[in-house]
């Protein structure tokens, strides 16, 4: 069972969403900082849970996420109007946050939504497609918020995807396409996915097959594997690169000083998903 490595009240939640999403939590894969807390042994903190969603299998089903959403209370981020969710916790300061991606080649060809059901939009994701694919299903085990206790069968990324993620959302929020009244909150949201791409790699690079299988997940799409390939080469050459720099502040940021012993480790740990690679 898995039902303590997410906190409540979240893990009360999610139990509510997933049971009463039924059939449909089947096509929810977990990414983001709570897939983290699958595999990472400190993993940061975060309270929204990101799903990629499974969207060929949904549009074939009759049950709307939306009108599930609507019925536990879940309310439209304005901010993000159709993919972005929040519910209030009662009686308390805290509430739920969902935001839902799909793969990027299911796309609109005018912006970067994807259309899933009836008033329901997903955020495309390069990669999506590989996260639905590269996921296992844990257990979830805890209490629905009547009390009742409640397991839940719940999909979420491998170690390998998640850090194919990480790398393709800390370049996107890097080249800040959003306008620069939103360069500080891209900054910020690169910190952290850099944060998070050292972890995976510093938790998971000395198990032998992990390399193997983070270039293997991309099968034939070579545009995708020469993305990460290309993106690896370039923020994390040297010290003075650009993911080492994020790395650098976000050390700054979380635990208030950099140490340059722990930036020459990232380096090195980073750069041997690249031995043998062209």
């Amino acid at each position: 069972m898995e039902q303590n490595l997410i906190e409540e009240p979240q893990r009360t939640y999610l139990l509510e969403l997933l049971t009463e999403l039924g059939d449909l939590a089947e096509d929810f894969i977990l990414v983001g900082g709570q897939a983290l807390k699958f595999f990472i042994e400190k993993p940061r903190v975060t309270k929204d849970f990101d799903f990629v969603l499974n969207v060929m299998s949904l549009r074939q089903k009759n049950e709307l996420i939306a009108s599930v959403l609507s019925k536990l209370g879940y309310q439209v981020d304005p901010k993000a109007v159709s993919f972005q969710f929040y519910k209030e916790v009662p009686k308390s300061n805290a509430e739920i946050r969902i935001e839902f991606l799909a793969p990027e080649t299911e796309k609109r060809r005018s912006d970067f939504r994807v259309d899933v059901q009836r008033n329901l939009h997903a955020r495309s994701c390069p990669g999506g497609e590989i996260a639905i694919k590269e996921s296992d299903i844990k257990v979830i085990e805890g209490k629905l918020p009547d009390g009742q206790h409640a397991e839940a069968p719940l999909r979420v990324i491998r170690p390998h995807a998640l850090l194919m993620l990480k790398l393709f959302a800390m370049d996107d929020r890097m080249k800040n396409i959003r306008g620069p009244k939103e360069a500080k909150h891209d900054r910020d949201e690169a910190r952290i996915h850099t944060g998070d791409i050292v972890n995976i790699v510093r938790e998971h690079i000395g198990r032998p097959n992990f390399k193997d299988l983070f270039w293997s997940q991309f099968g034939e799409d070579t545009n995708l594997k020469q993305r990460a390939n290309a993106l690896l080469f370039t923020y994390f050459v040297d010290l003075n690169a650009p993911g080492i720099q994020l790395y650098s502040e976000f050390l700054k940021s979380n635990v208030g000083y950099v140490d340059e012993e722990d930036l020459k480790r990232a380096l090195r740990e980073i750069r041997l998903l690249l031995e043998n690679e062209k």
